[in-house]
């Protein structure tokens, strides 16, 4: 058999390198699978820095991949990748909140809200008259300037 010699002292690099290798290759394939080997390479160095034998170092490389991949694959992309509609709705304070119609809408023409100060665009499935208070339901997909309106 092969008698491999790796410096003590600097085979961490080498765990920390190949840690960068994979989180590297995850950024070009958003897979949420090879940022656990990643990980289990930066254990592994830290395994090396506590001066473990290179066999318990591959180890705790795989251990510790495996380990995290079962664990955490189905949470990771609901922590860092929501649904892009969630984040709009979360974001859009504007949701639920009160406008004053300032320019008669119909239900088949657009008419004008103020909100906060400003006058937006709005449209409705219903006629509201100028003056009424509306409730913001939405923005309009095709043009966020414009606010889905319905009477209050």
């Amino acid at each position: 058999m092969t008698n491999l010699n790796f410096d003590a002292d600097t085979i961490w690099l080498f765990w920390l390198a190949l840690s960068v290798i994979f989180f590297l290759i995850e950024l070009f394939t958003p897979t949420f699978i090879t940022v656990f080997f990643a990980a289990g390479a930066l254990i592994a160095g830290g395994a090396a820095l506590l001066e473990f034998s290179i066999t318990s170092q591959v180890i705790t490389f795989v251990v510790a991949s495996i380990t995290l991949l079962i664990l955490l694959r189905k949470k990771m992309p609901k922590i860092f990748s929501q649904d892009a509609e969630q984040n709009k709705a979360e974001e859009d304070t504007s949701v639920n909140a009160n406008a004053t119609v300032v320019e008669a809408i119909s239900s088949t023409a657009a008419g004008r809200i103020k909100y906060q100060g400003t006058f937006w665009n709005a449209e409705s499935t219903e006629d509201i008259p100028s003056g009424a208070i509306v409730r913001i339901v939405s923005r309009k997909e095709s043009d966020p300037n414009t606010f889905i309106v319905i009477k209050d």
